[in-house]
């Protein structure tokens, strides 16, 4: 009961607190500043000689995929890159942008990311400002804690080196929001490259190799919109030894749009979370990684929401269809695992192992009477049906029979034909087409009742009109197969029809034409993600089978990918267009294929901001309201109600600006409605405890990291217990 009593009593004296201040003018403004080390082994655009004030290097609008400057011209010949000692153009998207993979050798554009926070403090005249006329973040960091880099920076020219300074580097605060108050002013004074983009265009340009130079912006001048938000962007590189001096003023009031985990604007997570330490897995075959910037977790719990991606082999093809290895957790090692091809059943047998379409099997069923199909385990036959379509394309001509012979093929041979066995001179037999019936025909007896007295065993008698002999060769000794000869042995009268064997390989001799027909079932390798041809060669009539990844799978729809089993065939999937970055969405439209449109992000109250950013994706952070009077006071959001919708104010800052009259007196309506938010957030840690509180933080968008900063959400370190860290019974 008394905890309860305490946490009520306790709102009551922070709520009354809250309402009677008033609001002030922010003291200071932090950034986080991302450094870029670089070294003029890695870059050849550091150290080079003396410059000068280059204007124009840079492209005026920022590009909005990679979010840093681009050159107007990547020769390295044109006069304005040789004015900017731009000696190697290529080399200019690492300025900004991390390349640690980067081999170790001359112009790899290696660098070494860093991190910094640059706070700027607020001037009696109610401007941030940064200055530093010694301006040398990184000292003995990146590159240069190794002692024999730090010999780059040395006057070897001068007999007493000059003093140690890491020289070389560049660095951007970028994707910061303001919200356009109708006055601001941004001013720069300093060396080297400095560029300054707001809304995308570039407002500030110092490029090239330069004593100190000064730039200031009246944003007045620039056609922005008052209470619009706008992005802006700064980049600033320092490639030369002499003096590394900066200087920055500005009325601009930066807000972050995210914190990492770790409670940094817009950090990465590695200031808390060191992946080699904090995330190691222990196994070998992972890549580790610390959580994304936004996640949202208490930080205790930090190793249980690191990344862990699966290495890939470098040694072997990812798809390579013959080679399911993988990654030996105890070694580290990629062993390869070689497919074992087995035959789907008894008339394949396994030949060899294609990376790309994986298994291929030699067809078994490959005689000339077979099909090269397998039914049921077995060659299928050619049979009376398939001679017809094999010889006389599908149409049976009634006058003879179709059969296989398992030397030659498929051959036909007359329906109406008489046998050498019981032959008759005097009869004639024909057939007729239409029906294929046979019929008979009698020769009168004096034309076919001669005498043959000389006949050999592959002859019969038959009479000339005058009645002499006139000897025949036996009926069956002409098969009608141009794909065979024929001959009969005189003194046995046996009778042989032998294969020409013109055609080889997977070719065969059409008993009709005599031609040599591709086959090319002969060529099914079993494997159903591959198109098998027979192609015949002209000059020696030889059959070559042809294997190729089947085209028949593709049918033509955009929006479908189309792949193959080697079992089950051809299949169809949906397709699925990945994001292009993190606010690119990706829609398949019929006929187009993957399109992109702008991820959508919604906003949960009025007082707050919802947009995409390329880095994290989907954020949400409080919207600024422009005041009245910008230099003297504050804009204010009131979310919207059952019964009103949302609103910006305007509170005087309290004290006031040395630039501002006094004598203006905040109301206690206003005040209060200006700890509306506030008194929410600690109504939520009071009366729910420290788990309440850190849910309504991460409902803000703000991680749960922050809240352990807090004193009042620790556990007492003198072993009691804290009434605000533990949740009400």
């Amino acid at each position: 009961m008394m905890k309860k009593t305490f946490i009520f009593l306790y709102s009551c004296v922070v709520l009354f607190i809250s309402v009677s201040l008033a609001v002030e003018q922010k003291k200071s403004q932090d950034f986080n500043l991302r450094i870029f080390d670089q070294h003029p082994k890695y870059n050849n655009n550091f150290e080079p000689e003396n410059g000068v004030l280059t204007l124009n290097l840079v492209k005026s609008i920022l590009n909005e995929t990679s979010g840093v400057p681009e050159l107007n011209t990547m020769s390295n010949l044109t006069t304005v890159n040789k004015n900017g000692r731009i000696y190697s153009p290529e080399l200019f998207k690492y300025f900004f942008a991390p390349n640690t993979d980067a081999p170790d050798k001359n112009n790899s554009g290696l660098n070494y990311p860093l991190d910094i926070t640059l706070t700027m403090n607020l001037d009696d005249k109610s401007n941030y400002f940064y200055d530093n006329q010694e301006f040398f973040p990184i000292d003995y960091k990146g590159f240069d804690e190794n002692p024999d880099f730090r010999n780059f920076h040395d006057d070897e020219s001068n007999s007493f080196p000059k003093p140690y300074h890491n020289y070389h580097f560049c660095a951007k605060i970028t994707n910061s929001r303001f919200t356009y108050k109708g006055f601001e002013t941004f001013r720069f004074i300093g060396d080297d490259d400095v560029w300054v983009f707001i809304d995308r265009k570039l407002v500030v340009d110092l490029g090239g190799l330069h004593t100190a130079q000064e730039k200031a912006v009246d944003l007045t001048k620039l056609g922005l919109v008052i209470n619009k938000l706008y992005v802006i962007d700064f980049f600033y590189c320092e490639r030369h030894t002499s003096r590394s001096t900066i200087r920055i003023e500005t009325t601009i009031e930066l807000q972050c749009p995210w914190y990492d985990y770790c409670g940094v604007c817009q950090g990465n997570g590695l200031s808390c979370c060191n992946p080699a330490k904090d995330c190691d897995d222990s196994n070998p075959c992972t890549n580790d990684y610390c959580p994304e910037p936004t996640a949202v977790f208490n930080i205790k719990n930090l190793a249980d929401n690191c990344r862990h991606i699966d290495r890939l082999p470098t040694d072997w093809t990812i798809d390579d269809k013959c080679n399911t290895g993988k990654c030996n957790v105890t070694t580290g090692k990629f062993e390869p695992n070689i497919t074992k091809c087995i035959a789907p059943n008894s008339c394949k047998a396994a030949d060899h192992c294609d990376s790309g379409l994986g298994c291929i099997f030699k067809n078994l069923c490959s005689d000339v009477c077979s099909t090269g199909a397998c039914i049921e385990g077995k060659c299928e036959t050619k049979n009376s049906k398939i001679c017809i379509d094999e010889l006389d394309k599908g149409v049976e001509d009634k006058c003879y029979q179709y059969s296989c012979d398992p030397t030659v093929g498929c051959k036909k041979t007359p329906k109406c034909q008489q046998k050498s066995d019981s032959y008759n001179p005097c009869l004639v037999v024909s057939c007729d087409a239409p029906t294929g019936q046979c019929k008979n025909t009698t020769i009168p007896p004096n034309e076919c009742n001669c005498t043959c007295n000389s006949l050999t065993k592959c002859q019969v008698r038959s009479c000339n009109s005058d009645g002499s002999c006139k000897p025949l060769p036996l009926p069956e000794i002409e098969d009608n197969n141009p794909c065979t000869i024929d001959s009969c042995d005189d003194a046995t009268g046996t009778i042989t029809h032998t294969p020409t064997n013109k055609c080889t390989g997977c070719s065969i001799c059409n008993g009709v034409t005599g031609n040599c027909d591709p086959i090319d079932k002969k060529c099914d390798d079993g494997n159903r993600c591959s198109t098998d041809i027979c192609i015949i060669n002209k000059s020696s009539n030889f059959g070559n089978c042809s294997s190729k990844p089947t085209t028949e799978c593709d049918k033509g729809d955009t929006c479908m990918v189309y792949s193959c089993d080697t079992e089950k065939g051809c299949l169809a999937t949906p397709r699925v267009c990945p994001s292009k970055g993190k606010c690119q969405v990706g829609k398949c439209v019929p006929g187009k294929g993957c399109q992109y449109e702008p991820r959508v992000c919604k906003a949960d109250a009025f007082c707050l901001i919802a947009e995409c950013d390329e880095t994290v994706g989907c954020i949400q952070f409080e919207k600024k309201c422009a005041p009245d009077n910008g230099r003297c006071q504050a804009g204010i959001c009131k979310n919207a109600t059952d019964t009103e919708e949302g609103q910006c104010d305007s509170v005087d800052f309290d004290p006031k600006p040395f630039i501002c009259k006094t004598a203006a007196v905040v109301s206690t309506a206003v005040v209060a409605g200006v700890v509306v938010a506030g008194a929410v957030a600690l109504g939520a840690a009071i009366f729910a405890g420290k788990k309440g509180y850190d849910a309504w933080k991460a409902s803000q968008g703000v991680t749960m990291a922050t809240s352990n900063a807090n004193p009042l959400y620790e556990s007492n370190p003198s072993g009691g217990e804290n009434p605000i860290y533990t949740s009400p019974n």
